[in-house]
């Protein structure tokens, strides 16, 4: 469940970065794309397994196209690149529903 939240917090970061530095108009538009699919599937990860797979490849387009696309400043480039890395840790990381089942049947509903 924490690589959900993880993923989420992500999402909002790099919507929120998106509009805190310049950036170009392609990165900003991967930026804001990337960071709303993020969130949608990090918490669309909770009912389907396959929402994972799906955030490992908008971790990877994101990757590539920060370097690929030209950019304004270093502080973008690091920060996409980072957010990239970190999303697909953490959706390769989670263990997806049927861990969060087997977590309730141990110790109950929390």
């Amino acid at each position: 469940m924490t690589t959900r939240i993880f993923n989420a917090l992500l999402g909002v970061w790099l919507f929120v970065t998106a509009f805190m530095w310049p950036h170009a108009h392609g990165q900003f538009s991967v930026t804001i794309i990337a960071s709303i699919l993020t969130f949608a599937l990090a918490i669309l990860s909770i009912y389907s397994a396959a929402a994972r797979y799906i955030n490992v490849v908008v971790a990877i387009m994101l990757f590539l196209a920060t370097l690929s696309l030209p950019h304004y400043t270093r502080a973008t480039v690091w920060n996409n690149v980072i957010c990239a890395v970190g999303i697909f840790v953490a959706a390769l990381a989670d263990r997806g529903p049927g861990a969060l089942r087997r977590e309730r049947e141990l110790y109950g509903r929390v």
